[in-house]
């Protein structure tokens, strides 16, 4: 661990960087079982060969060309119930280091995602420790596409694609930090509305007529909110549906 960071009161203060891992979060996973970690401990690779999404999705990244890295917190404010407020913070945290840059096009899409336009430019895979009711360690691991220009994926897309200009990875990740403590302080602080209100202005499709699937029906719709829960609002006609991820799919 070596000091890194300086714009920050702790996150990224304790950082270990990888020059090839298989998974910055299972290297996060690894550290706690050894032993309780500082909050903000910072795990960065620029070579990761098996990272992860949600629900064992995988994560294609380019050596030395992208910022992958996870950041451990201790949200034990945060419980076990309403871990979506993780996902909230540190969503608007890679939107609001990138709106800069791209512009309004810029979205979150529910629930892990960060979309230019309509391809994925970004995302999150956040794995937490339970004690109790509580959150005792949380590992938030961030895969944002910066400079890598060929994907198999062809809704993947990078701001070297939309910009065509690169950017200094360290760079990057010192202001995804930045913000990231910033939204973790106004959730500590209270500002749990302020945050979701944020959040919903940023939405992918947000109040947008769209069309989506659910259990092989296709159905006509808009969102209209997260619960607390962080199950997906859609309203079909005078019905709204709350869905889990994997239970919806965009069309």
């Amino acid at each position: 661990m070596h000091k890194f960071f300086a714009k920050t009161q702790f996150l990224g203060k304790n950082v270990l960087f990888l020059s090839q891992c298989h998974s910055t979060n299972d290297m996060a996973a690894d550290l706690l079982k050894d032993k309780p970690q500082v909050e903000g401990t910072t795990i960065i690779t620029h070579d990761q060969q098996n990272g992860r999404g949600q629900r064992g999705n995988s994560w294609e990244s380019e050596p030395g060309k992208n910022a992958t890295f996870s950041v451990i917190l201790r949200p034990t404010l945060v419980s076990a119930q309403n871990q979506f407020q993780l996902h909230l913070i540190s969503t608007l945290a890679i939107h609001n280091t990138l709106f800069p840059i791209l512009g309004k096009d810029l979205k979150i899409k529910w629930p892990n995602d960060i979309y230019y336009r309509n391809r994925k430019i970004g995302g999150i895979l956040i794995e937490n420790i339970l004690k109790g009711p509580h959150i005792e360690f949380s590992i938030i691991g961030i895969g944002l596409n910066l400079n890598q220009t060929q994907f198999s994926n062809l809704h993947a897309t990078s701001i070297l694609d939309i910009t065509g200009e690169e950017l200094e990875i360290n760079d990057l990740i010192e202001q995804v930090l930045i913000q990231l403590e910033k939204k973790y302080l106004e959730l500590k602080n209270g500002q749990l509305k302020m945050l979701e209100a944020q959040y919903m202005r940023r939405l992918y499709l947000f109040d947008q007529e769209s069309t989506y699937e659910t259990a092989g029906r296709a159905f006509s719709g808009k969102i209209i909110g997260v619960n607390s829960n962080g199950l997906l609002q859609i309203q079909e006609d005078e019905i709204v549906h709350q869905f889990a991820f994997k239970e919806v799919a965009y069309k």
